[in-house]
């Protein structure tokens, strides 16, 4: 009977910097029916992944992915894996219509090897509907098969793995914002994270198209302002620092804040700066996770964007194949635009794999940088 050893990394859930690494046995014996053995081959890892563990009990991240004890009797009692994005192949299989050798794109656990159970299988992929999986959304459940994927390129996989769950957002998200603006002046915080790159890479490009007549400004630090400018995806860049510069010719604007930051103080100065101006707030995501005070929903009267339920909307009315599509047209624009803004980075094993988780949660780790993650 093979057994495989998986390496996992675990995290602590109330001390996000105390990590753990724990081998666990898989014996292929004991894989049941429709249950899979995916080998993780490589992930990407962002301030997104950290996003996923400070908001991993408001959320329900932690569900994803829950540790079990392993033979040595490691108790996983308080601990969670982060989700990341990456590809894997089917290391064993007990589905009649996956093979192994496949090699598919999806969410996966911090771990060298994970047991799912899939189900709704189609051409394009499958999804896990293991008891043992607690889903936010059925979006991040899906694993897509690389080999019918128009999104996969074998020459750019670093890319997929770094932007790819991100462009999803800001694919979803300009299709949102798109549909509501009235001509206001887009403001994204932390303008240099990639989902607000892409998300006012898509809106400055297709204002044309849309007759839109719309602003995107990028908020960002005085460090990553040239950085941000030189991006070419923003209509204006500011600095934190600079905020009043927005009203210096525009005093009559409507504003509209799309915050990827989650930091309430700088949201507050926006208030107090714009006052009834500023018409709607739409909160995304956490990238400045240790800010001392967060953004309150309904003080602000702010609306919550979750993009699997875009996604879910939009592949109901399109059809898996042409969102599939759409989606694929976009993203290659996009990483056509800015790819000399970023570079490659390889991590390999379980020690560079927690080092690089760490210094991403302190926020030292590099922004341009496209982190491939291995376990060998």
């Amino acid at each position: 009977m093979t057994t495989i050893q998986s390496q996992q990394i675990w995290i602590d859930q109330q001390n996000l910097a105390n990590t753990k690494v724990v081998q666990c046995d898989i014996s292929l014996g004991d894989l049941q029916q429709d249950e899979v053995l995916l080998e993780t081959d490589s992930f990407g890892f962002s301030a997104n992944n950290i996003t996923y563990a400070a908001l991993g009990f408001k959320m329900g991240y932690w569900g994803f992915f829950p540790p079990q004890s392993n033979d040595d009797g490691v108790n996983p009692n308080g601990f969670g894996i982060v989700p990341v994005w990456g590809f894997a192949t089917v290391k064993a299989s007990c589905h009649p219509d996956i093979k192994e050798g496949e090699k598919v794109f999806g969410y996966l656990p911090m771990a060298s090897h994970w047991v799912i159970k899939a189900g709704k299988v189609a051409p394009h992929g499958f999804s896990d509907i293991h008891e043992m999986r607690k889903s936010i959304s059925p979006v991040y459940d899906q694993y897509l098969r690389c080999a019918v994927d128009p999104g996969y390129d074998k020459d750019r996989e670093a890319w997929q793995l770094n932007f790819r769950p991100l462009y999803m957002t800001s694919f979803v998200l300009d299709d949102y914002v798109a549909e509501k603006a009235k001509g206001e002046t887009l403001l994204l915080s932390s303008a240099s994270s990639k989902t607000a790159l892409g998300t006012a890479q898509l809106l400055k490009d297709q204002k044309s198209a849309r007759s839109a007549s719309y602003h995107v400004v990028g908020l960002t630090s005085q460090s990553n302002v040239d950085m941000v400018k030189a991006s070419d995806c923003y209509d204006a860049v500011y600095s934190y620092d600079d905020l009043n510069a927005l009203t210096s010719d525009k005093s009559d604007s409507r504003y509209w804040l799309l915050d990827f930051a989650a930091n309430g103080t700088l949201i507050n100065n926006l208030s107090e700066l714009l006052d009834d101006n500023l018409s709607e707030v739409t909160l995304i995501g956490a990238t400045d996770w240790k800010a001392e005070e967060k953004p309150n929903p309904k003080l602000l009267n702010a609306e919550i964007f979750f993009a699997p339920a875009r996604v879910k909307l939009r592949q109901g009315e399109w059809g898996h194949e042409v969102f599939l599509a759409k989606y694929a047209s976009a993203w290659k624009h996009f990483a056509e635009k800015v790819s000399d803004q970023f570079y490659e980075q390889s991590h390999c094993g379980t020690d560079a794999i927690t080092r690089l988780y760490l210094e991403t949660l302190n926020g030292s780790s590099p922004t341009k940088a496209l982190n491939v993650v291995t376990f060998d």
